[in-house]
């Protein structure tokens, strides 16, 4: 019986050491997560009011204590972007990354969230960087892209913005703000007229069409260059695919075809029938009003006025109607011209006030096509008003 006992005292000694070890170690772990609770605690008042750097401070602190605090850091590091304290959120997020218990996933979120840190900062170069090698990482891919897209668009890369679109193109996932390959030769193609490359222009609008044959933006230009070199004829077929590939845009195409048709020395009619079919069609005011001016010229003021009344009892609109007013002074009888001129002038003056094209999107208006919006960046979301 003793020398049973004398065996089991090593083995109580050992169950009391490992209990005892359990015992402290719960105890720690209790108080080890109440301090961080604690901290935590405290950077979220700083941070509610307002206490930036005590905030930060108080989380810098908390990050190197905790590795569950990770993804809370990336939030935190999101606000203060937002808030426009970049260098904040930079010091934050690159303090993540110099970890080194960091799972890959989470090294991908820190760099991405430096990457957008950079990018708010106009770091663009250190922002490229960062997202050219997430994108070889499969859970970053897309988003990667999209950000490498959005910087080559900013800095006119447009055949690294084509290359994006088309590996965004091929992973399903198109990108977000309507970007297309055919814009981006078009871009090309803009840049090249300005320099007086026509050919090389031209090749570039060729590539645009293949690759998108409903590119209305490349047959406006095409249109433009045949007659920049004098090929009318050529110019007006190029105007006329703008009515199938996108009818919205016809507005744009009743100016030069107008001019088209003076330079090849047309009859009058075969102009004023296009034009009353586009307005019959499509109930286009911009083709009512191009209409009116060549019956004016065809036929006098008071058949342009004739028709402009049927415009107006169909489509009222300050245009119209200002139009008609000037119509009516060329053929008005004397006691109303002055009725008729400060009739005239008001309406002058009121739709100056209304934006010729404005954006579907974000509802952003001005006195230009632009074919990307310069305020929500998205492409062809500006119509004609």
């Amino acid at each position: 019986m003793e020398e049973w006992l004398f065996f089991l005292l090593p083995v109580a000694a050992a169950s009391g050491w490992f209990a005892a070890r359990r015992h402290y170690a719960r105890k720690y772990l209790i108080e080890h997560t109440h301090s961080l609770r604690k901290a935590y605690c405290r950077g979220l008042n700083y941070l509610l009011s307002e206490n930036t750097d005590k905030a930060l401070e108080a989380f810098v602190d908390l990050l190197t204590n905790d590795f569950e605090t990770v993804e809370t850091h990336i939030a935190l590091g999101n606000l203060f972007r937002r808030r426009g304290e970049i260098e904040k959120a930079i010091e934050i997020h690159e303090g993540l990354i110099a970890r080194e218990d960091l799972s890959p996933q989470q090294q991908e979120s820190a760099q991405f969230e430096l990457g957008l840190d950079y990018l708010r900062a106009g770091l663009f170069d250190r922002a490229e960087s960062i997202f050219l090698l997430l994108v070889d990482h499969e859970n970053s891919r897309r988003g990667a892209l999209q950000q490498l897209l959005d910087i080559y668009q900013h800095e006119n890369e447009w055949c690294k913005a084509m290359e994006c679109t088309r590996q965004l193109r091929e992973m399903g996932k198109p990108p977000r703000r309507g970007e297309t390959v055919a814009h981006f030769l078009c871009e090309l193609a803009e840049e090249t007229l300005c320099t007086d490359r026509e050919i090389l222009a031209r090749q570039w609008l060729e590539k645009a069409l293949l690759e998108d044959s409903r590119c209305a933006r490349a047959s406006l230009l095409m249109a433009k260059l045949e007659m920049r070199e004098g090929r009318f004829e050529e110019a007006m077929q190029m105007l006329k695919r703008v009515e199938s590939q996108k009818p919205g845009l016809i507005p744009e195409i009743i100016e030069p075809l107008r001019i088209c048709h003076e330079r090849l020395e047309k009859p009058p009619g075969e102009l004023i029938g296009y034009l009353g079919y586009l307005y019959e069609t499509y109930g286009l005011e911009s083709a009512a009003l191009a209409l009116a001016v060549r019956i004016r010229s065809e036929q006098g003021a008071a058949k342009a006025s004739e028709h402009m009344m049927r415009v107006l009892e169909n489509n009222p609109s300050l245009k119209s109607l200002n139009t008609l007013t000037g119509f009516l002074l060329e053929d008005g009888a004397e006691m109303q011209r002055e009725a008729l001129i400060r009739l005239d002038r008001a309406l002058d003056r009121m739709y100056s006030y209304v934006p010729r094209y404005t954006c579907t999107h974000c509802g952003f208006s001005g006195s230009e096509l632009h074919w990307r919006c310069p305020s929500c960046r998205y492409w062809e979301t500006i119509k004609p008003s």
